[in-house]
């Protein structure tokens, strides 16, 4: 059992280093491994632009929220069928 275990391993490890060798000289994984990277450099600048545009509207946003008048509140005496619920009309 051990025998069969570790032919098939071996056997295994041949054919995945002949596989590697094989890539590696017909320069497929230099191919791969250079449009990863330049796929990983186009999504890590679409991300930086897409947070930066939601950023900069955050930020103007932030002075819209804070300039906008706030209503006054005058001191006085309420009574409760003069407040307004959630339903009313």
């Amino acid at each position: 059992m051990i025998k069969g275990i570790t032919s098939a391993l071996l056997a295994a490890l041949l054919v995945a280093a002949v596989i590697l060798a094989i890539l590696h000289f017909s320069g497929v994984l230099l191919w791969l491994a250079g449009i990863l990277i330049v796929g990983i450099v186009f999504v890590a600048i679409l991300l930086f632009i897409a947070i930066f545009i939601f950023a900069v509207i955050v930020f103007f946003a932030l002075f819209y929220f804070m300039a906008e008048k706030k209503p006054e509140i005058t001191p006085g005496e309420y009574r409760l069928d003069e407040e307004k619920g959630k339903h009313d009309e």
